[in-house]
């Protein structure tokens, strides 16, 4: 029964805090900032970290990888704990852009202890990998099938490569752009780096490439919804993976864990 408490009141406890700073930085603090929900978060020293032979507590991230920039930096970031009593897991999305003592999480030097500070749970596994070995860890079980719970449309979704693309525009107008906007909105002002990406409601069939789009994708809603569609492919994975795979997938992904 306390693991079940527990197991309740972590992600209470965070949704609150989240809530709480979301809304004093919207309405108080944060009128000039691109595109970012921006939510601070200090570490506290009167925390204790639950600590319990039953919980398995395993951190998730993802990261871009070679060729991407920053891709040395956790793009998803998402706490698996496991109650090995009770049969349960619980599944803690913590959003990249959290302010945490100073920087973005997922600048934080040890991300494994800043999250293990914000949760209360003691974080001693993990398991990250890049965007090509999502892709290749997919494709290896044939794809997956998603239950996507709410229909889905990114306008804006980038394209690989073009990144710089200055799409028609001469260097006069680029210099116009800078000069009246910035982050995002800039970015809206180059459309042929992206492509539009749309997902119904419903069973979808996806590819490695699919899937990762449709997880990565950060313009068609919010962090939260973002969360949500991690949530549903991280179902529709243990769905298709069996036991025979488990080596297989420990050849793609870095982890503490061995097989």
């Amino acid at each position: 029964m306390k693991n079940k408490i527990r197991l309740l009141a972590v992600p209470v406890f965070l949704i609150g805090i989240l809530l709480g700073s979301f809304g004093y930085t919207k309405l108080f603090k944060n009128k000039n900032i691109d595109n970012v929900d921006t939510v601070s978060i200090a570490p506290s020293a009167e925390m204790s970290q639950v600590k319990s032979n039953d919980l398995i507590n395993v951190l998730l991230l993802g990261q871009g990888g070679d060729g991407h920039s920053g891709g040395s930096l956790s793009d998803s970031i998402i706490l698996v704990s496991v109650d090995t009593l009770n049969k349960k897991v619980g599944l803690i999305s913590i959003p990249r852009d959290l302010w945490f003592s100073g920087h973005k999480i997922n600048e934080d030097p040890s991300i494994k202890d800043a999250v293990a500070s914000i949760v209360g749970f003691s974080v001693s596994n993990y398991i990250s990998i890049d965007f090509n070995g999502f892709k290749k860890m997919i494709d290896s079980f044939g794809g997956i099938e998603v239950d996507v719970k709410k229909a889905y449309t990114d306008n804006f979704y980038p394209i690989k490569g073009l990144e710089n693309e200055i799409c028609g525009k001469t260097n006069e107008e680029i210099a116009s752009l800078h000069q009246k906007y910035s982050g995002f909105e800039l970015e809206k002002n180059f459309i042929c780096r992206y492509e539009k990406i749309e997902y119904g409601a419903g069973i979808s069939k996806m590819d490695g490439e699919n899937a990762l789009k449709y997880v990565r994708s950060r313009h068609g809603d919010s962090d939260f919804g973002r969360s949500r569609r991690q949530f549903e492919v991280l179902t529709a994975i243990t769905k298709k993976a069996k036991m025979e795979d488990l080596e297989k997938i420990f050849g793609i992904v870095k982890t503490n864990f061995n097989v």
